[in-house]
């Protein structure tokens, strides 16, 4: 197929490269509009203990249906105090030690460059972590080339890649200034697990304070949600909540 001309340009001029693979909608296009250029290309996912589940699977299902290279890095991040203590300072540091440790994969491996699927619409103000990218000379070629979550959209059905409800790191779902306590973080993975696989669409967080949790969905969701209400108090919630975005 014929990518856009900025894209083709950028992805062609950083050969050979890494693609950070998340597993969300963004980097896995990324990735398979650098395979179908026949781009010398690898794909590296970061399991931080934190992700949600069935995104490094995702990714791996994906990255081997494309033929792609394909490693997957664990980190403890919960060993980082700053990170399990959900401190401000949580999402750069998460952030820069994943990086880190992809940059220094692609570098073992005779890569050039590591890319991302940041995009045009993602807002520095509310991803502290975007600030790593610059420092550490990761490549966002959505984001240079102005191409927003509606032309990567048109880009994954050119592409055939689904695309999924945008998700993020389950630190987001405990108060900040809260301790991240590992058996919490499974809870909420398996809640919102359940709720997806009972059919569950569009925007989902199980946000937890140790007590309550609050369910955020669609309206459109809620009725199915509060039909689950007591499988999800069975996970260990005292409490359980549902509330629109």
């Amino acid at each position: 197929m014929n990518l856009p001309a900025c894209l083709g340009r950028i992805l062609t001029s950083l050969e050979p490269f890494v693609v950070a693979l998340s597993g969300g909608t963004d980097s896995m296009v990324l990735l398979a509009a650098a395979a179908s250029e026949g781009i010398d290309v690898a794909a590296v996912s970061v399991e931080t203990g934190l992700c949600p589940a069935g995104e490094i699977a995702t990714a791996k299902k994906y990255a081997e249906a494309l033929g792609v290279s394909f490693e997957i890095i664990p980190i403890e991040m919960l060993e980082i105090s700053a990170v399990r203590m959900n401190t401000p300072a949580r999402c750069y540091l998460c952030k820069r030690r994943m990086m880190e440790e992809v940059e220094r994969w692609a570098e073992a491996h005779g890569y050039a460059a590591v890319v991302d699927g940041t995009n045009a619409d993602d807002d520095p103000e509310d991803r502290p972590g975007m600030r790593v990218l610059g420092e550490l000379g990761v490549v966002s070629p959505f984001r240079i080339c102005g191409m927003g979550k509606a032309e990567i959209a048109e880009l994954a059905e050119d592409l055939g890649i689904p695309v999924a409800p945008s998700t993020s790191c389950l630190a987001t779902r405990f108060p900040p200034g809260r301790r991240i306590i590992e058996e919490e973080v499974e809870r909420v993975r398996r809640a919102e697990a359940l709720l997806r696989n009972a059919g569950v669409e569009g925007r989902l967080r199980v946000r937890y304070d140790g007590e309550r949790a609050v369910v955020e969905a669609e309206r459109s969701q809620h009725a199915l949600i509060s039909a689950l209400i007591e499988r999800l108090r069975e996970l260990g919630f005292s409490m359980v909540e549902v509330q629109t975005p």
